[in-house]
């Protein structure tokens, strides 16, 4: 059997579609699974061995015409659109699949979005499946809004068998960094720790603390690190990518300035706690054997983005930044 999933948006919306594709794979391991995906999340499926083929999208007219054309000769059975927005639609459309399967999600918070209804149309029109979850509703109901939970649900609409407890975590490719350390401490140095409850002074005073346990702390950044973090990155040592393979030991606070992909996955795949503003980092996270605290954004319905994107088969603590204890609890975490 030929299956197609479409997931063209985060990182974090790749790997938690992750178990979607080795539930699949763990019931028949002949299936072909192609996935079309960014270029935000096109390193997940490079390092995923139980993906066939990976089909790259960008929103380049002609871009998409190539991998519409590219669909169209595999004459999938299956194909799955998991990814919001119109040219996820259209791909799936236009792909010749035999049975083709739309997932709409429906605003968690009290908009208008028009944007859905068209979605809606094309889901009547053009779909075999069409699986339309009223977030919000669901979560007032106690219901199920896990982001994997509900594409299974979609599967399972279609008639296909499938592991729905499958593990991912071990045939996700990652690898390690001896540092001559017992424990190692990552903190993702996001601009989500910045808010009107917690400063970059109180977030100096948190690693501090947490150095005096006794434990190596390094700081991994993105594109938002230096908007937000001057005093941080005038404080502390900075290690790029070509400084880090002449790292063999860690006994200070670093900052590790904009590694590649590998580069970053490894250290958190190193670490023995991973602390992070829920992110992409989370779900990296999620695949390694670290220890994990996530902390949400309190102003930003922070309960229910906890039980949509909670990582997949991982026990982790959860945090909301408006706790006035969030430094001693992170503290008690390491402890």
């Amino acid at each position: 059997m030929r299956i197609c999933i479409v997931r063209t948006d985060k990182m974090g919306d790749m790997i938690l579609t992750l178990p979607v594709v080795q539930g699949l794979k763990d019931v028949n391991k002949n299936y072909q699974i192609d996935v079309v995906c960014s270029i935000a999340n096109q390193k997940i499926c490079n390092n995923f061995k139980s993906i066939n083929n990976i089909f790259i999208l960008q929103n380049k007219f002609f871009e998409i015409l190539k991998v519409i054309s590219k669909l169209r000769k595999k004459k999938y059975d299956h194909i799955f659109t998991f990814s919001p927005g119109i040219v996820s639609i259209l791909i799936s459309i236009f792909s010749k699949s035999r049975i083709k399967s739309l997932l709409i999600l429906k605003s968690r918070y009290n908009k208008k979005h028009t944007g859905k209804l068209i979605e809606r149309l094309f889901g009547k029109v053009f779909f075999n499946q069409c699986l339309i979850v009223d977030r919000k509703l669901r979560y007032s109901q106690n219901n199920q809004i896990n982001q994997t939970k509900i594409m299974m649900e979609l599967v399972a609409k279609n008639g296909l068998d499938f592991n729905n407890n499958t593990e991912v975590k071990n045939i996700f490719e990652m690898s390690k960094i001896d540092f001559n350390s017992s424990k190692l401490c990552t903190i993702h140095l996001s601009s989500k720790w910045i808010n009107k409850y917690f400063s970059e002074d109180n977030f100096i005073n948190l690693l501090e603390n947490l150095k005096d346990l006794s434990i190596n702390i390094v700081m991994t950044t993105d594109n938002t690190s230096r908007d937000v973090f001057d005093k941080i990155y005038k404080k502390y040592d900075i290690i790029s990518n070509d400084d880090l393979k002449n790292l063999n030991n860690i006994n200070k606070i670093l900052i590790l300035n904009n590694l590649n992909f590998d580069n970053w996955t490894s250290i958190v795949n190193s670490s023995t706690y991973v602390i992070t503003p829920e992110c992409g980092c989370t779900h990296i996270a999620s695949l390694s054997e670290a220890k994990l605290c996530v902390i949400y954004d309190a102003d930003n319905v922070p309960k229910m983005i906890a039980k949509e994107y909670a990582p997949w088969k991982k026990k982790y603590t959860k945090i909301f930044s408006n706790n006035q204890n969030l430094e001693k609890e992170l503290i008690s975490f390491i402890k």
